[in-house]
């Protein structure tokens, strides 16, 4: 009865004080804001069709060619929304100190061209060349996948359209383990990749916390029964469900409830717009394979960042190896930024230490404690403006300056 009763309360939504962003795609979002957005198509060598959201540049800046690039990644369970998610009440570049703004509008008021990513199951990106998202051979797929093949069309497509030969990347969660992954797999993709900058950034999770440390052994002996019974499935919550969840969320008395659920899964939320969360549980979670939460599972059983686990017969007819490949993280050489907190229980700091700067000690450009922000905080936080994409844009300008001084001094001699 209660689940109808707010099904009755949604469903008359036009007479609430609902955020009208709960029904608007990301495309939308941003031109509701007064920015220029475009979407484009991407298609990958194992067929899939990916959407990418762009913002060609800032609310207030003419049209101008050969602007500096920035791709964003966003993590699991999360779309381009992850970038679009607070608001935007005036330009950033004209008042960096506004704390409530999203990191898409930051980078384009900042002059840059930005491009959002849209991996393969999320809302956007439910397309294939052979079949749709009602067949389970749609969804069998990791992130090793998006890695290998999502990530390499959309950077190559980005690239291409905007005739760069390299971009700027901000990945959060597991889109830093997508270029963790491609570049340790290709070095030769570095040549494409001026600066990483990754946002609680994740290359094993052997010290998670949480929910996640609590079931995760658990859970993959349940993960394996599961999918071999019903392989291949979808992890998708229902637009139903999810605005219903939404407006409880949206409610006063409910949003101290919402935020310490959230807070339960990836360390305590101090750092969000809390009147926001009905309009983030709108968008959130994005859809996802079960498959590719059985590789997060088996990273944390492992210990290590490995391709997907078949077993050894499976591995061997996949990899021709009984165990599954390694990513070996001491082959990139890409200058690399890191933002990490000891509050956010998923990233967690030790992993960082082992995982990341203990093997990529030679292009570790920078490495950043953010007190108090949990996982999403990354992404949410009102204060990530000043704590976040302003210090990347900085960095960004540095590289850029660095650049023209080169090429200066090579017209002079």
């Amino acid at each position: 009865m209660f689940v109808i009763f707010l099904a009755a309360i949604v469903a008359s939504s036009s007479s609430l004080n609902i955020d009208p962003e709960c029904y608007m795609t990301v495309p939308e979002i941003i031109q509701h804001y007064g920015y220029p957005s475009e979407v484009h198509i991407v298609r990958t060598d194992d067929d899939y069709i990916l959407e990418l959201h762009r913002i060609p540049y800032g609310k207030h800046d003419e049209v101008t060619p050969n602007r500096p690039v920035v791709f964003l990644q966003h993590g699991v369970f999360s779309d381009s929304f992850a970038w679009a998610a607070n608001l935007a009440n005036e330009s950033a570049e004209s008042k960096f100190t506004l704390a409530n703004k999203n990191s898409a509008f930051v980078f384009a008021d900042a002059g840059l061209d930005v491009w959002m990513a849209n991996s393969r199951g999320t809302p956007s990106s439910q397309k294939h060349i052979g079949y749709g998202p009602d067949e389970p051979r749609f969804w069998n797929f990791t992130w090793q996948d998006m890695s290998t093949f999502g990530l390499s069309a959309s950077i190559d497509y980005v690239l291409e359209k905007t005739k760069q030969d390299s971009l700027y990347f901000v990945g959060h969660s597991q889109g830093t383990v997508l270029l963790f992954a491609k570049l340790a797999e290709d070095p030769n993709f570095a040549t494409k990749i001026r600066q990483f900058h990754a946002l609680a950034p994740v290359a094993t999770v052997s010290h998670i916390g949480g929910l996640f440390r609590i079931f995760g052994y658990r859970l993959i002996d349940l993960a394996k029964f599961l999918l071999a019974r019903i392989p291949n499935t979808p992890l998708v919550f229902p637009k139903f469900i999810q605005k219903i969840i939404s407006f409880f969320c949206s409610l006063p008395i409910a949003q101290g409830v919402c935020t310490l659920d959230i807070g339960f899964i990836d360390g305590t939320e101090k750092m969000f717009n809390t009147t926001r969360v009905g309009t983030y549980l709108c968008h959130m979670p994005a859809a996802t394979s079960s498959k590719n939460i059985l590789h997060w599972v088996q990273v944390v059983k492992s210990r290590k960042l490995n391709k997907f686990d078949y077993g050894p017969e499976g591995n061997m007819r996949e990899y021709g190896t009984k165990d599954p490949p390694h990513y070996d993280l001491r082959k990139i050489r890409t200058p690399t930024y890191l933002y990490w907190s000891r509050d956010d229980i998923l990233a967690d700091m030790d992993d960082i230490r082992e995982a990341i700067l203990e093997k990529m000690n030679g292009t570790i450009r920078g490495s950043y404690e953010l007190p108090h922000y949990s996982h999403l905080d990354f992404v949410y936080s009102l204060n990530a403006t000043n704590d976040i994409y302003y210090p990347i844009v900085l960095d960004i300008r540095k590289d850029l300056d660095s650049r023209r001084m080169l090429a200066s001094n090579r017209v002079q001699k």
